[in-house]
C-alpha cells in the first residue's frame, strides 16, 4: 500500500526564512509584509495536513497531484525568498564598505543602491503576490474536491494479505541456510537456567526473521507444556493478540473471550501460565510500549519458560532483553551458495541447475539480493512465471527491478515488507532517508558527510538546546537502529561512522524519491532515464549520460548537485542559481576551470572536492559567505587564497590524506570564529600568526595537525602551539590529534595548561616518545579514546591510565627496551575500557583477576624467547568480557618448538574462556612487528587522515587491524 510522504525538511528551513524576512532588517512594503505572514500560514497550515496523510494508506490520485503542488509551492517561495535576502545582503554589505558620500561619485553610487534597493523589493512584491495567487488555489483545490475531508476513507478498502502467511505454514524442505542458525538458538533456549529468558531476533525485513523463529518453534515447541505465537506487526491490537495467545493456550476459553475486557484477557492468561513452562514467539515488535505492554501479560516463572520476540528496530530488542541472561540474535543475510541453492531451487526445482547462459545474470540478480530471501524468493518467483527462460528477459528483471516493486503482483510482498519499515518513519526521518537516493548503489556513506549535506539542506532544525549536528547524528542514528541502512565502521563507543544502504531498500527509495520529484538521477538506475519537471537535486552517475543535462533540463532550482564520474562535461556551475551542496568526491579530471563561476552559488553551504586532486581553488570561492563544509582531502592543494578567511560561517575545514603535510593554516585564520573542525594542517608551514590564532577559535571541536619539520627554527613554533593548547584547554575542545612522519621531539605536549577538561579523543600519530604519562592527563574525566607513546610506564603511571574513568579505546606504544618484561595490570582500575592496544618488544601484558571487566578486544605483541619463561601465562582467562584477540607472535630468536607451543598454548586459553573469543594469531619477525606499527602510526598512508567517519580507524589501518576491528564490530 501507497502512503502519503511530506515534504518536512524544506518547511524546516522556510518557516525560519518567512519569519526573518518579515522583520525589521528587511523593511518590507507594507503589501509584501502581508503576503509573506499570509503565506506563513498558509505553508504551515498545508505542512501540518501533510503530516497527518503520512500515516494514511493508500492516498488517491487527486490527494497526490494536491501534495505534489504543495511541495513545488513550497521550493518556489522558499527560492524566492533567498534570492531576495541574498541580494538585499549584498547592498547592505556594499553600503557598510563605503567611506563617505562626500565625493558625487559617492552620491551617486548610493542613489543607485537606493534606487536598486526600490527595485528589488518591488519585484519581490509582485512575485509574492504571484505566490500567495497559488497558495490560494491550492488551499481552494482541496476545499472544491474536499481532498483530505475523511482521511480515514483515502486508503484502500481491501486488506493485502500478511507476506508472512506463507512463512507460518512453509515446508521445512524448502528452507535454505536456516540450520546452523535455528541450531544455536535451540541449544541456547533449551538450557537448564530455571528463570524466564527472552530471546530476540534482529534484522532488516525480509532477511526472515519470522521464518527463523517459525523453525525453531517448530524444533523445540513440544518441549512445553504451553506454546502459542503471535504477531504484533506496526499498531498493536492488543485485545487481538491476547485473544491469539489464549486460543493457542486455553482453548476451552475461546468461547467465553468474545466479550472480555483487555484487563480479564491478561488475567486469565497470566493465570493459565503462571506454573507452566511455556515457549511464546511474539512476532514483528515495532516499538519499546508495545512490548512492554505484552511483557507484563506474560508472568515469570521459574519452569524454564522461554520468550522469543523478532524485530527490525535495535533499541527495541534492547528493550526485550533488558536481564543479564537475556540474548539478541541479529541474523544474517544468507551466503552466496545458500542464496544461489534458494534462487535456482524456486525456478528450476533444483539447488544446483542453471542454463550456462544465465549464470552471469542470476549472479547479477543475486547481487542486487544481498542475502535477502525475501527478495530471492520475491525475484525467483517473478523469473519462474515466465514461459520461456531467455537471458534477454532476466537482464530486463535486473535492471528494472525498481519499477517491478510497483507494478509486479509477485513482488507484492517484498514491497509489503519494505514499505512497513519506510512507512513506519516520522516524516523527517522520511526526507533524510530519501537523500540517499543520490548515492550510487554499494556506496560507503561517511556519517559526517551525510548529515553535513542534511544541514545543507535545511533539513535539521535545532531541538530542546541540542545543535543542529547533534540532531542530524540522532537522526542517522535513528536509521540505523530501524535496519533502514547498515552500520560500518563501528568504533567502540558504539556509533557507526559510515553507512550503506541495502540494494533492494534504495530500490524503494530511489522509486519514492522520484516520485515526489525528490531527487533525478542520470545514470547508475533505469528508472531515472528520462528526467521530467523541474529539476530538485540531481545526481549523476555515469558518464554518458551528462550530456542529457545539456539537452534541455531545467538546473536553476536544482538545490544539489552530486557527482560519481568524470568531470569532463560537467554541467557549468552558471546553471545552477539556488544550489547548497555541490559534491564532487571522486570526480576525476576537475580543473581549476571547472570552478570559474563558483561565486554565483551564492547558497552554497556544502563544497566536497575530496579524491579530485584539484591544484588550487579560485579565490573567488572567498564570495561564497553561506558555506559552512570545505572538503579538500586527498586533493593536489598546497594553499587555500587569502579570501578564504571571508567565509565567516565556515564551520569545517578538512584536508590530509594523500596531501599529508602540504597545506598551511592561512594567516587570518581567527577571524573565522564559525570553525568547529579544523584537520590536516601543517603546522611547519604555517606563519607562527596564524598557529597563535588558532587558540581564539573558541568554538573549535575538533584539531587534527601535522608536524614535519625539526629544524632549528622548531622551537618557535612550539611555543606558538603551547600558548595556543593553553588557550583551547578554557574552550571546548574535544578532540586533538597530531601526526609526524619525522623523528624529533614535540616537548609542548608535555605539559597542557590549563589542561582540556572536555577532551573526549587524543591521538599522538609520530616517532616522538612521551618522557611519562603527562599529568594533565589525569584531569581528563572525559577522555574515551587515547593513542599515545610513552619512553617508560612506571606503576603511578598506569595508575593515571587506570583511573580515566570514561576511557574506551587504549592504543599504548611503548618505547624499547623496558627494563622489565612484562607489565601486570591489576584487578581494579580501566572500569569501562572496551578496546586495549599494546605495542612493546621484549614486554608483555599480564592480567590478574577481575582486570579490564569490560574489554571486549585486545591486541598486543607476544615475544615468544620472553614468554617462555612464564610459560606463556597472561591471564587472558581472566578477561571476562573479551570477544576478540589479535595476537602478534614475535618470533625473532626463537626455536620453530618454541614457536609452536606459545600458539597453542594461547590456543588452549582462548579454548576454555567462557566466553569463547575469536583468535587471530600473526606471527612475524621482529622487523616485520615495527613496520606493521610504523604503518598504524601513520595511516595517512593509507588514505585515512581524517576527523569524519574514519577518524577512528587511524590506528587500523593495515589489513589485519581493519579485519580484527570489522569482525570485532560483528
Amino acid at each position: 500500500m501507497e502512503r502519503a510522504s511530506v515534504i518536512g525538511g524544506t518547511m524546516v528551513s522556510l518557516m525560519v526564512k518567512l519569519s526573518s524576512i518579515a522583520g525589521p532588517r528587511y523593511s518590507l512594503m507594507a503589501g509584501a509584509r502581508s503576503d509573506v505572514i499570509f503565506l506563513g500560514a498558509e505553508l504551515e497550515s498545508m505542512h501540518a495536513f501533510l503530516e497527518k496523510l503520512s500515516g494514511v494508506d493508500g492516498p488517491d490520485p487527486q490527494v497526490r497531484c494536491w501534495m505534489k503542488e504543495v511541495r513545488e509551492l513550497a521550493y518556489d517561495v522558499e527560492d524566492c525568498i533567498d534570492e531576495f535576502m541574498h541580494r538585499v545582503d549584498v547592498v547592505h554589505g556594499a553600503v557598510t564598505s563605503n567611506h563617505g558620500f562626500s565625493s558625487l561619485r559617492g552620491l551617486v553610487s548610493h542613489a543607485t543602491r537606493l534606487v536598486a534597493v526600490a527595485w528589488m523589493h518591488h519585484r519581490l512584491a509582485g512575485e509574492l503576490k504571484g505566490l500567495k495567487a497559488r497558495a490560494i488555489e491550492v488551499s481552494e483545490r482541496r476545499s472544491r474536491y474536499k481532498l483530505g475531508d475523511d482521511i480515514g476513507m483515502l486508503g484502500g478498502s481491501a486488506m493485502a494479505t500478511d507476506p508472512r502467511v506463507s512463512v507460518l505454514y512453509a515446508d521445512t524442505p524448502d528452507l535454505v541456510g536456516i540450520d546452523r542458525p535455528a541450531s544455536e538458538m535451540v541449544n541456547w533456549l533449551t538450557d537448564d537456567v530455571c528463570t524466564l529468558k527472552v530471546l530476540s531476533i534482529i534484522g532488516f525485513g525480509g532477511l526472515g526473521k519470522t521464518t527463523l523463529a517459525m523453525e525453531v518453534y517448530r524444533r523445540v515447541g513440544g518441549q512445553y507444556s504451553c506454546k502459542a505465537f503471535a504477531t504484533v506487526s506496526q499498531k498493536l491490537d492488543m485485545k487481538k493478540l491476547l485473544k491469539d495467545l489464549l486460543s493457542q493456550i486455553a482453548q476451552n476459553e475461546v468461547d467465553h473471550m468474545g466479550t472480555w475486557e483487555e484487563g480479564q484477557l491478561i488475567r486469565k492468561l497470566r493465570e493459565c501460565l503462571l506454573n507452566k513452562r511455556y515457549f511464546i514467539i511474539i512476532d514483528d515488535v515495532w516499538s519499546k510500549s508495545a512490548w512492554e505492554k505484552v511483557r507484563c501479560a506474560l508472568p515469570e516463572n521459574n519452569h524454564c519458560s522461554r520468550l522469543l520476540t523478532t524485530t527490525r528496530i535495535d533499541s527495541v530488542a534492547k528493550s526485550c532483553c533488558s536481564h543479564p541472561d537475556d540474548l539478541i540474535y541479529r541474523i544474517e543475510p544468507l551466503k552466496a551458495s545458500d542464496s544461489r541453492n534458494l534462487f535456482f531451487k524456486r525456478i528450476f526445482g533444483y539447488e544446483d541447475v542453471c542454463p550456462p547462459q544465465l549464470k552471469e545474470v542470476s549472479d547479477q540478480i543475486l547481487k542486487k539480493c544481498c542475502g535477502s530471501p525475501l527478495a530471492i524468493i520475491s525475484i525467483a518467483s517473478l523469473l519462474a512465471s515466465k514461459p520461456v527462460m531467455l537471458k534477454e528477459q532476466w537482464e530486463k528483471v535486473l535492471i528494472s527491478i525498481g519499477s517491478a516493486l510497483e507494478k509486479n503482483s509477485d513482488l507484492e510482498g517484498m514491497k509489503q515488507i519494505l514499505s512497513l519499515s519506510y512507512y513506519d518513519l516520522p516524516y523527517y526521518l522520511k526526507t533524510c532517508l530519501l537523500y540517499l537516493s543520490l548515492y550510487p548503489e554499494d556506496f560507503k556513506i561517511e556519517r559526517d558527510s551525510l548529515i553535513q549535506q542534511w544541514i545543507a539542506e535545511g533539513f535539521i532544525g535545532e531541538e530542546r538546546g541540542q545543535s543542529v549536528e547533534d540532531v542530524a547524528e540522532s537522526y542517522f542514528n535513528e536509521l540505523i537502529n530501524r535496519s533502514m541502512v547498515q552500520p560500518m565502521d563501528i568504533n567502540c563507543d558504539g556509533k557507526a561512522h559510515a553507512c550503506r544502504v541495502h540494494d533492494m531498500m534504495l530500490e524503494l527509495i530511489i522509486s519514492k524519491a522520484i516520485e515526489e520529484n525528490f531527487v533525478t538521477l542520470l545514470g547508475g538506475h533505469p528508472v531515472a532515464a528520462k528526467p521530467q519537471g523541474i529539476t530538485r537535486r540531481l545526481s549523476i552517475q555515469c558518464d554518458k549520460e551528462i550530456t542529457k543535462t545539456k539537452g534541455g533540463m531545467n538546473l536553476l532550482h536544482a538545490r544539489s548537485l552530486s557527482l560519481y564520474v568524470q568531470a569532463c562535461q560537467l554541467p557549468p556551475l552558471s546553471d545552477f542559481r539556488v544550489l547548497r551542496v555541490l559534491n564532487l568526491e571522486g570526480c576525476l579530471g576537475l580543473c581549476d576551470n571547472h570552478l570559474k563561476d563558483i561565486s554565483i552559488l551564492f547558497h552554497l553551504k556544502y563544497l566536497s572536492l575530496c579524491r579530485t586532486w584539484i591544484s588550487k581553488l579560485p579565490p573567488e570561492i572567498g564570495d561564497l559567505h553561506s558555506l559552512e563544509t570545505l572538503d579538500i582531502r586527498d586533493t593536489n592543494i598546497e594553499e587555500l587564497p587569502g579570501t578564504i578567511i571571508r567565509i565567516v560561517q565556515l564551520k569545517y575545514i578538512l584536508s590530509g590524506g594523500h596531501t599529508w603535510g602540504k597545506i598551511k593554516l592561512p594567516d587570518g585564520i581567527g577571524s573565522m570564529a564559525s570553525l568547529r573542525v579544523i584537520s590536516g594542517f601543517n603546522i611547519c608551514c604555517s606563519s607562527t600568526n596564524a598557529v597563535q590564532e588558532l587558540g581564539t577559535l573558541k568554538g573549535l571541536r575538533e584539531l587534527t595537525i601535522n608536524w614535519t619539520d625539526f629544524s632549528s627554527g622548531d622551537m618557535k613554533r612550539q611555543e606558538a602551539m603551547m600558548n595556543t593548547l593553553g588557550k583551547l584547554g578554557t574552550s571546548n575542545l574535544q578532540s586533538f590529534a597530531i601526526c609526524s612522519r619525522n623523528f624529533g621531539s614535540l616537548e609542548f605536549l608535555d605539559s597542557w595548561s590549563p589542561p582540556p577538561n572536555h577532551l573526549q579523543r587524543f591521538r599522538l600519530s609520530a616517532y616522538y616518545f612521551l618522557p611519562r604519562v603527562p599529568r594533565w592527563m589525569a584531569s581528563l574525566c572525559n577522555l574515551i579514546h587515547l593513542n599515545i607513546n610513552i619512553e617508560k610506564l612506571p606503576n603511578e603511571d598506569i595508575q593515571i591510565l587506570q583511573d580515566l574513568p570514561s576511557l574506551l579505546h587504549l592504543d599504548l606504544w611503548l618505547k624499547s627496551p623496558q627494563k622489565e618484561d612484562k607489565i601486570v595490570i591489576h584487578g581494579v582500575g580501566f572500569p569501562y575500557l572496551q578496546e586495549l592496544i599494546f605495542s612493546c618488544e621484549g614486554t608483555s601484558l599480564i592480567f590478574e583477576p577481575a582486570a579490564l571487566p569490560k574489554l571486549e578486544r585486545l591486541q598486543m605483541a607476544v615475544h615468544v624467547k620472553e614468554a617462555k619463561s612464564y610459560g606463556y601465562q597472561f591471564g587472558i582467562e581472566h578477561l571476562r568480557s573479551l570477544k576478540k584477540i589479535y595476537i602478534q607472535l614475535l618470533c625473532a630468536g626463537a626455536s620453530a618448538l618454541d614457536i609452536e607451543d606459545a600458539e597453542d598454548a594461547i590456543h588452549n586459553i582462548v579454548k576454555f574462556h567462557p566466553g569463547h573469543p575469536r583468535i587471530d594469531i600473526q606471527k612475524c619477525g621482529m622487523d616485520m612487528h615495527l613496520e606493521e606499527r610504523n604503518k598504524r602510526q601513520h595511516p595517512e598512508e593509507k588514505n585515512v587522515q581524517n576527523m569524519n567517519a574514519s577518524k577512528e580507524d587511524m590506528n587500523h589501518a593495515n589489513k589485519k587491524r581493519k579485519e580484527y576491528q570489522s569482525s570485532s564490530a560483528q
